[in-house]
C-alpha cells in the first residue's frame, strides 16, 4: 500500500533561522495554526507590532507582507524582496504571489528605510497607490503600506495614500498620528 499523507498539517516545531538573510525563506514556511491562536490585525500598531522587529535596522531595504484572511487573521508573513540601500522591488506580480497562493484575502505591505527615516517617498505612495488598484482586481484588498526606520513606523493608509475608502481599511486610518517605536534592544530582532 502506498503511503498516504495526514489530512492536517502539524507547525513547524524547528527554531527560526538565525541568519536574517535566511530569515525571509524561514517566513514562507510558516503555517498559520488554528484561527483563533492567529492574531488578528485590527490597526496599523498591530501590524506594526509584528512588523518592525522584523525590519528595522537591517542593511538593506526589504519589502514584507502579512497575509490575512476574511478577519484579517494572520495566515502567513512573507518576504517579497531584499533589495538595495536604497530600493526594494515591490512588483504586484511579487506582491500578489504569496498572498493568491495563501488564499489571502487582505494584506498589509511594509518596507524598511536602512537610512532610519520612516517618511515614505513619493515613489512609496505611488507603488502604494498602484498595489492597491492590483488587489481590487485580484480580490485581495490592500489595508495599508508600513514604512519603518529606526524607531518610528508611518502607516500610509493614515496619510491617505490608498484610495480604497472601505469600511474594513477606514479602521486603519483612524488616527492620523505616526507611532514611535519603543525602545527594545537588538535581541529581539529575528522571526
Amino acid at each position: 500500500m502506498v503511503g498516504q499523507t495526514p489530512d492536517t498539517v502539524e507547525p513547524d516545531t524547528d527554531p527560526p533561522p538565525a541568519c536574517p538573510h535566511c530569515a525571509g525563506e524561514g517566513v514562507r514556511l510558516y503555517r498559520p495554526g488554528a484561527p483563533e491562536t492567529r492574531p488578528e490585525i485590527t490597526s496599523p500598531e498591530t501590524a506594526a507590532g509584528i512588523l518592525t522587529p522584523l525590519l528595522d535596522g537591517l542593511d538593506r531595504e526589504h519589502c514584507l507582507t502579512l497575509n490575512l484572511d476574511t478577519k484579517h487573521r494572520l495566515i502567513a508573513t512573507t518576504t517579497v524582496s531584499v533589495g538595495s540601500v536604497d530600493h526594494t522591488f515591490m512588483s504586484p506580480r511579487e506582491v500578489f504571489r504569496d498572498a493568491l497562493m495563501h488564499g489571502a484575502a487582505a494584506l498589509v505591505i511594509a518596507h524598511n528605510h536602512p537610512s532610519g527615516d520612516a517618511e515614505p517617498s513619493t515613489d512609496d505612495q505611488k507603488v502604494t497607490r498602484r498595489l492597491a488598484r492590483v488587489g481590487e482586481l485580484v480580490g485581495v484588498e490592500i489595508l495599508d503600506h508600513i514604512v519603518v526606520g529606526h524607531e518610528r513606523w508611518v502607516s500610509l493608509a493614515r496619510r491617505g495614500a490608498l484610495s480604497n475608502e472601505s469600511a474594513v481599511a477606514s479602521s486603519f486610518q483612524l488616527d492620523a498620528a505616526d507611532a514611535r517605536l519603543p525602545a527594545r534592544s537588538q535581541s529581539h530582532r529575528g522571526l
